[in-house]
């Protein structure tokens, strides 16, 4: 056990006083803060520009209600919209033609056709060199299918008022009840935001770990460091040292990111509100993390390490490392269809496939808190593969780490197994 310490000492002063840990693990929550934050005070940024729009209402009911549906304002005051009204004629395509090229030539942003039968359905005709303004022109949508609405309503002899009445639209509030009955108002975004951010830590630390250990063991065997090593180690002490060491490094690493996290709600929620309501999890939450973080490490670590036994090279190591590192991707990729149906019998078996269930099982906890049952059934096969997959790669690290040149080939992998 005494080797054993030391080697785990080693591997952990090695990595934590290392230039590169100390930027990470400053950066990580940074670039992970900004990643979900910074697209959303985007897309909320005022426009420093007026936008220009001219108008052709072949319709002769829309364009003289257009300026009042967009009277906004910049911060310096001025309108945000400036509304050119054409009047239709007989050289209407004339008219389309040369506002065409107002629009590529930048005199104006925008140019919007509003056709003669826009009542009976016909659909409106936008042009500009920025047709991606999601914003925008959903906007003029909604703006000319209100007025279109209000103009058919008017017509049809119904009173007014007592439409607008009877057609007004019902908020939602969304509110999550756990398997303990309790209750608290929770949306998508405040679901998929939180649920992504400890997905995406999980696969990149477990990734970054995962592959530390493998290019340490290789770098050992290609500077003969290994052959020092087991002259006071033996092969079985060696990898449990690197395993248990470097999967301290991680928890360094995540006690210094809650302890950033805590920073940003308590004293961040003032100067950006946001914060308080994207972070929020229970602590419940932050012990399922810290208990799937360390089962997966134990279980990807462990079949990294047999890599890094049989290979000589990074080039080999990858080539032979890419099944282990889809095994994390697939939960990646499903995040999205996870949020929508945690419950899912796809997710549920995946939730109980040791290579799947680090990532899966914790998200479920997350989006739909699955019973004690499950939960703990998914721990027990995750315990009982680690402890598996222990065996079989420390047979395949005694033997590997003093192979040199050639890759072993798969049945000579399972003869050193067996012996």
């Amino acid at each position: 056990m005494d080797k054993i310490l030391t080697i785990i000492k080693r591997e952990y002063k090695e990595a934590v006083f290392k230039k590169s840990f100390i930027i990470m693990t400053l950066l990580t929550p940074i670039i992970m803060i900004a990643m979900g934050i910074v697209p959303s005070l985007l897309v909320r940024m005022d426009i420093e520009e007026p936008t220009v729009l001219s108008i052709l209402d072949e319709s002769g009911i829309i364009a003289d209600k257009m300026p009042e549906a967009l009277d906004d304002s910049l911060k310096d005051g001025t309108p945000r919209f400036i509304i050119n009204i054409l009047q239709p004629n007989s050289d209407t395509d004339q008219i389309i033609e040369a506002q065409k090229e107002n629009v590529n030539s930048e005199t104006i942003d925008g140019f919007l056709v509003i056709p003669k039968d826009i009542v009976e359905g016909d659909d409106l005709k936008y042009y500009s060199k920025n047709v991606a303004n999601f914003d925008l022109n959903r906007r003029l949508q909604k703006i000319v299918s209100t007025i279109t609405i209000d103009h058919r309503l008017q017509n049809s002899g119904f009173d007014h008022e007592v439409i607008n009445e009877l057609t007004k639209s019902v908020g939602i509030k969304t509110i999550k009840i756990t398997k303990e009955g309790e209750e608290s108002e929770r949306g998508f975004i405040d679901e998929f935001f939180s649920t992504f951010i400890f997905v995406l830590i999980l696969y990149v630390t477990l990734i970054m770990y995962g592959m530390s250990i493998m290019r340490s063991i290789i770098q050992e065997k290609t500077t003969r460091i290994i052959e020092v090593l087991l002259s006071s180690a033996n092969p079985f002490q060696i990898m449990a040292g690197k395993i248990l060491g470097q999967g301290s490094v991680g928890l360094t690493q995540y006690v210094i990111w809650v302890l950033f996290g805590f920073i940003l709600i308590f004293f961040g929620a003032r100067m950006m509100p946001v914060s308080a309501d994207a972070f929020s999890f229970s602590p419940e939450i932050l012990l399922y993390f810290i208990l799937f973080y360390l089962l997966g490490y134990f279980l990807f670590s462990t079949m990294y390490t047999g890599v890094g036994a049989i290979t000589n090279t990074d080039q080999e190591a990858q080539q032979a490392a890419t099944p282990i590192t889809f095994m994390l991707i697939i939960p990646l990729i499903l995040i999205s269809f996870m949020v929508k149906n945690p419950d899912s019998t796809i997710v549920q078996v995946l939730s109980y496939i040791p290579f799947f269930s680090p990532i899966i099982m914790f998200a479920r906890i997350n989006l739909s808190t699955p019973s004690m049952i499950e939960i703990w059934t998914s721990v027990l096969i995750l315990i009982a593969t680690i402890v598996l997959m222990i065996l079989l790669v420390a047979k395949i690290y005694r033997v590997g780490i003093l192979m040199y040149g050639k890759r072993p080939t798969l049945p000579e992998i399972m003869k050193w197994i067996r012996l």
